[in-house]
């Protein structure tokens, strides 16, 4: 991916009949980043895909897609 290439993030909501609480995913484009939600217990958890290894993320704009991500875990329980 170049320096100059604009990427747009979005999340997606998925689900797993074996938890609680649904689960989200960054996509980056299609592709996706990580998964964020909540475990059973009710701790806020993310597991990054393997195939974006390497990729380096503006911190800020990590964050602030984290931050968003929680907000809708937290909506959803």
């Amino acid at each position: 991916m170049s320096v100059m290439e604009i990427v747009s993030y979005r999340w997606r909501k998925t689900t797993d009949i074996n938890r609680e609480y649904a689960l989200f995913e960054l996509l980056e484009g299609e592709v996706p980043v990580l998964d964020l939600g909540f475990s059973d217990e009710g701790i806020l958890e993310l597991a990054f895909n393997p195939r974006v290894s390497g990729r380096i993320f503006e911190l800020e704009k990590f964050l602030k897609l984290l931050d968003e991500g929680r907000a809708l875990a937290e909506h959803d329980r």
